[in-house]
């Protein structure tokens, strides 16, 4: 079989088993929440019903394409890896994602959607879980697009010669950076009604996890708070560090489990905020807003906490490169 048709196909497949569990979660929420599902289906035909959807999508492929081979470090590294495009994707994103998030509520307080949708059988989880797989959705389809071009390009340049593990995983890490991103975004979205002010908030919450790995060179590496590296704790905590093992071909319990957890915590901050209608204004209005801020503080050590237990005790751990070029030998272990 020509080299090329065969790395397709085997990328194909850990592609079809990836979509494989998403749409068995996307099929489980359809079957249990059927308010969701509508949520889901309205916003997600709703961004591909007009020319915006499909420029949006092109925008990011062109991106991703450029950022991979543009920069002349590819061809002076002569290596079929996706390294200059893992530096430059975090900034894609903080223009990506909150272009997708902006609308997602904020459009529907401007065209006054908003109440009659509150109004419906649902219960504020269908609303924005729904809401938030429209939004994943249209991601995931932009990132098989952007995954494609790209293949097909190093393909080319290798002649077939391309570890699709790698390329997997590291697409995989792509999709868990921007599935987190919009849990944030979403967050940004469901505090104003100005579509503007929406891509801006977006993308300025998005911005400390994104530019954490440069904390050394704005605050130094000196610094110390009772008796922990500030720094490094900095950098621990934003996507860089979890993302690495996706991007040398690695899937991880900690990596997974960091990027599982801030979307869980984020998509509890939508809840919040679109349940303020209960208890805002009422005699009870600020205890409330008290209440729900120790929860979600509370949710915030919690999510810390576990990363470091997952970092400190990594239970799977699969290296998915041809070579296992990320794994140690049982003798180097020993």
């Amino acid at each position: 079989m020509n080299p090329n048709i065969a790395a397709l196909l085997n990328l194909v497949v850990m592609d079809a088993i990836f979509l494989c569990i998403v749409l068995a979660v996307f099929g489980l929420v359809a079957g249990t929440k059927r308010a969701a599902f509508a949520v889901m289906k309205r916003n997600f035909v709703g961004y591909f019903s007009n020319p915006t959807g499909y420029v949006f999508l092109c925008i990011f492929v062109f991106l991703t394409s450029v950022a991979a081979f543009w920069p002349y470090e590819f061809f002076n590294q002569n290596l079929a890896t996706l390294d200059q495009l893992n530096y430059w994707y975090p900034l894609i994103m903080l223009v990506f994602i909150p272009a997708i998030t902006m609308s997602i509520w904020a459009e529907e307080k401007r065209a006054g959607t908003d109440e009659l949708l509150l109004t419906l059988p649902a219960d504020d989880f269908d609303i924005v879980i729904g809401k938030y797989m429209a939004a994943a959705g249209i991601f995931t389809a932009s990132l098989l697009f952007s995954q494609l071009s790209t293949f097909v390009t190093l393909t080319i340049l290798t002649d077939g010669g391309l570890d699709t593990g790698l390329i997997f995983t590291t697409y995989l890490g792509y999709w868990f950076v921007g599935v987190t991103m919009i849990a944030i975004g979403m967050v940004a979205s469901f505090l104003t009604g100005n579509l503007t002010v929406g891509f801006i908030l977006g993308a300025l919450f998005n911005a400390p996890l994104a530019f954490a790995s440069l904390a050394n060179t704005v605050i130094g590496s000196e610094q110390q708070l009772f008796g922990v590296n500030f720094v490094e704790l900095i950098k621990e905590s934003g996507i860089a560090r979890p993302f690495d093992d996706f991007g040398r071909g690695v899937i991880s319990t900690s990596s997974v489990a960091y990027f599982v957890l801030v979307t869980v915590v984020a998509l509890y901050i939508c809840m919040v905020l679109i349940g303020r209608r209960h208890w805002t204004g009422g005699k009870d209005g600020n205890t409330m807003a008290y209440h729900y801020l120790a929860r979600i503080i509370a949710l915030l050590v919690l999510t810390g906490s576990a990363v470091v237990l997952f970092r400190n005790r990594d239970v799977v751990r699969k290296d998915l490169t041809e070579g296992k070029v990320s794994s140690l030998a049982p003798a180097t272990t020993k």
